[in-house]
């Protein structure tokens, strides 16, 4: 083990944090399996659907990543790192729900949980854009985030209550396994998402890249590899309204609950003009997965276009 320490120490920083990276992504690969076993068997037993547990539970879950990272970035004063992380991983997991229906081909939809609604979903993604009009995102526009985030999750589970599928005699002895796979998924998941944040934000420093487009392109993109493992696990598993709900639930909450507490944690500015763009492709890429999603199953052509936005939306920020 020294003999292996000392060999690490010695390579070439960019080695080192390569080597990182890829052993965070096998990490995540299998902590994400387990994850999507333990929940989706915990679900079955509470009677819970896969859309709202995917929505909910899961969605909290991968978001840990964009939490270190946002934390990090907020209790340094770097704006630029938080609200490139958060938007980042947004627009990423559109072509990653993009990627996922050109390899399956379809996927059924779910749109019967009330809370779920298209306006509501895009209004709570947005919502950060509008509280920050004015060049800063202080503690009351925290909070502002947070409550968002905890009213939208009750009308959720209200929605799924009033379908009457809950259990209300589920015995701890019956799912106490689930919740440690679960537990110790989300751990692993946290840990492997940490050391590819910081491996990758090394390795960006190095080259000199701007700390937004760090977070943007780098952090955002990596602490999303939890949901593009979870969606393809799920699917595997036919379990595709978890991986749909998974999206959603995870850009809402990015935009509102992993914000709100950055915020909380150190206020910070950031130039409208810096994520101008990124509003603009945001709007229309969440919009059209939204739309695309009322009908009753989405196809690969859907995921074409969700693929192609992103494309557009990174060559554009490159290049402006």
């Amino acid at each position: 083990m020294i003999d292996i320490m000392s060999m690490l120490r010695g390579l070439d920083p960019v080695v080192f944090f390569s080597i990182i990276i890829v052993f965070s992504l096998g990490i995540l690969a299998k902590a994400s399996d387990l994850l999507v076993y333990g929940i989706s068997d915990y679900a079955k037993k509470l009677g819970i659907s896969d859309y709202l547990i995917g929505f909910i539970v899961v969605s909290i879950g991968t978001a840990l990543p964009e939490l270190v990272a946002s934390v990090t970035g907020a209790s340094i004063g770097e704006g630029n790192i938080v609200f490139g992380t958060i938007f980042g991983s947004n627009m990423f997991k559109i072509p990653l729900l993009g990627a996922l229906l050109i390899v399956v081909k379809k996927i059924k939809t779910r749109t019967d949980v009330g809370g779920a609604a298209p306006i509501t979903t895009l209004f709570m993604a947005l919502l950060p854009f509008l509280l920050v009009i004015d060049g800063a995102l202080g503690r009351i526009d925290g909070v502002i985030l947070l409550i968002a985030f905890m009213l939208y999750i009750i009308k959720l589970w209200q929605g799924e209550g009033e379908m009457g599928k809950l259990k209300e005699d589920v015995q701890l002895g019956k799912i106490w396994k689930d919740s440690i796979i679960f537990t110790g998924s989300l751990v692993a998941l946290l840990l492997s998402a940490r050391w590819l944040v910081f491996s990758s934000v090394a390795i960006s420093n190095k080259f000199g890249i701007s700390a937004y487009v760090i977070g943007l392109i780098i952090i955002g993109a990596g602490a999303s590899m939890p949901e593009l493992m979870v969606q393809f696990r799920s699917v595997k598993r036919h379990h595709q309204n978890m991986a749909t709900g998974n999206v959603l639930g995870s850009i809402v909450a990015n935009s509102t609950l992993v914000l709100g507490i950055a915020a909380l944690v150190n206020p910070f500015n950031i130039a409208m003009s810096t994520i101008m763009l990124t509003f603009v492709f945001m709007m229309v890429g969440l919009l059209y997965t939204l739309v695309v999603m009322l009908k009753d199953e989405v196809t690969w052509k859907h995921g074409i276009v969700m693929v192609g936005l992103y494309m557009l939306f990174i060559l554009l920020e490159v290049i402006l």
